[in-house]
């Protein structure tokens, strides 16, 4: 309890400080885009196929954005865009009717759905209320039988609540739903089902405009170029409490990141990241990320800082302590990401992720991932083609820590979720016809060696190379067709099925599966 009330007041006392600040600033400019949401892929495509003049996101690698910032740049395409056809005008049309309902109270504009409850003072204070509808259910079919359903966590009912008071934001999203597993930790809503209240987006947020923002509570990250995940901070990953300060420096076209987290408060493993996102020219985006697991009964001043490197900061504690114990040593991650828009309508994109390097000695293990990837678009007669194509390679060892600071949290990768000794290809490809309709394609192979995230590397033990797969390879193909019907911001609902093949299943020589896969979505907001 006392180390949470320490999160809680150094938190606090950072808000504080900053509000004094920004007592001046102009009103919040409303709460953030929650990682994951739909628009992110429209905003993608701005990126990919952008209006005439810089009308770029301040960082679009570095997850999640405020809403005011999204709304700029919308407003800015919409007025330099051109009048004829391109992927852009329909990105433009769904983003914009997104962020409607920011702009005006009870806004009419085509597509936009008013929130519920939705009212604003003089003062420029505002409160804003949605109620829905939402959830995910995967099917998985093996052996002429039906597996039990697979429901999304959060699936059930959901109550969206935010209110802003000049630079202060405090937003909530809470589920009464499927929880998996909640049984195990807490009392279910519904005896014997799990089923109970839970939140992964809830936080108090000071904005006093789209400069820069801190926040403190439960939310996600996602840092890096990649489209299905990434390989530091994903949005794959759990939902992290803590507390977050992101900001721009204009003149130099920067963003800098700060993410201040603990991932298992019953061991006090902790987790600082920070991160820069540099803008050198229109097009290109370059970023350089840094993360450190560490165990603290609170969270470290040398790391809180976020100004000094982390391998610093562990022998800086070393140092305090007189000399080397495990009890304060750190798992530092490190990450370098670029995206270079080449052309209209493709971007290149790449991150490469370093666990541990050894130059100087061959006694370990090097531990080392990478990312490619292309995103397209382009019309198709009346039609707009959208592309994607990642390969992601993760070695063995990575994210795996033999003194117990594992770059995890609920037992999954904070970053890639397919590593470690993994590589998966991914290829989609989408074509929407209208502002309501979209039809998918995504192609999928997954190989994965035995190795896995609660097998470390022990110092002493025979090296390999790294990017030889472990044992026998368990080699999965799959591909899935899915339609989707998004007429509104508070209507989006989805089918997918598909086909999986998969070779030597559970690492066993000869033992091939066939399955037939299936999701269906829903979600309705009012």
């Amino acid at each position: 309890m006392l180390d949470l009330l320490q999160r809680m007041s150094i938190s606090g006392l950072v808000l504080v400080g900053l509000s004094a600040l920004a007592a001046e600033s102009r009103a919040a400019s409303g709460g953030m885009i929650p990682v994951g949401e739909p628009i992110e892929a429209e905003l993608r495509i701005l990126e990919v196929w952008p209006a005439a003049g810089d009308t770029s996101l301040p960082h679009l690698s570095t997850l999640p954005l405020q809403r005011g910032e999204a709304a700029a740049v919308e407003r800015a395409a919409a007025r330099r865009g051109s009048a004829e056809r391109s992927p852009r005008t329909l990105a433009l049309r769904r983003v914009g009717r997104e962020l409607a309902r920011d702009a005006v109270e009870g806004s009419s504009q085509g597509g936009t759905t008013a929130r519920w409850f939705d009212r604003r003072s003089d003062d420029g204070s505002r409160l804003e209320a949605s109620v829905g509808l939402v959830g995910a259910a995967s099917f998985l079919r093996e052996s002429s039988r039906w597996h039990e359903p697979s429901w999304m966590d959060g699936s059930g009912l959901r109550t969206r609540l935010t209110a802003s008071i000049g630079p202060w934001v405090a937003h909530t999203d809470l589920a009464a739903g499927h929880l998996s597993d909640v049984r195990t930790f807490s009392d279910a809503l519904i005896e014997g089902r799990d089923i109970a209240l839970s939140t992964d987006d809830s936080y108090l947020a000071l904005a006093p405009g789209t400069a820069w923002q801190a926040r403190v509570g439960r939310t996600r990250a996602h840092w890096g170029p990649g489209e299905e995940a990434s390989l530091l901070l994903s949005r794959t990953a759990p939902s992290l409490s803590g507390f977050a300060l992101g900001g721009r420096l204009a003149s130099l076209r920067s963003h800098l990141s700060v993410l201040h987290a603990t991932t298992d408060p019953g061991r006090s493993e902790q987790l600082a990241a920070h991160r820069i996102e540099w803008q050198p020219k229109p097009g290109l985006r370059i970023g350089v990320a840094e993360a450190a697991r560490y165990r603290s009964s609170g969270w470290q001043a040398g790391y809180l800082a976020s100004v000094i490197p982390f391998s610093l900061v562990q022998r800086m504690l070393d140092q305090d302590s007189g000399g080397s114990d495990d009890s304060v040593r750190n798992n530092v991650l490190l990450s370098v990401d670029a995206a270079w828009r080449v052309a209209d309508g493709t971007r290149l994109y790449g991150e490469l992720l370093v666990d541990d390097l050894h130059a100087r000695s061959r006694a370990f293990s090097d531990k080392w991932g990478y990312q490619l990837g292309l995103d397209g678009a382009g019309p198709w007669g009346k039609m707009r083609l959208s592309w994607n194509t990642e390969y992601t390679r993760l070695s063995r060892y990575v994210y795996t820590s033999y003194y117990g600071r594992r770059h995890t949290a609920r037992g999954e990768p904070l970053g890639h979720p397919i590593g470690p000794d993994a590589s998966r290809l991914r290829v989609r490809i989408t074509c929407d016809s209208d502002d309501a309709w979209q039809l998918s394609a995504i192609v999928s192979q997954t190989d994965r060696g035995e190795g896995r995230l609660d097998e470390a590397f022990v110092p002493g033990s025979p090296v390999q190379d790294p990017m030889d797969f472990e044992g026998v390879v368990e080699r999965n193909r799959r591909i899935e067709g899915e339609l989707r019907w998004w007429p509104a911001t508070g209507i989006d609902a989805s089918l997918r099925l598909g086909a999986e093949r998969t070779r030597d299943a559970d690492h066993i020589a000869g033992n091939t599966r066939h399955g037939l896969v299936a999701r269906v979505a829903l979600a309705l907001w009012r």
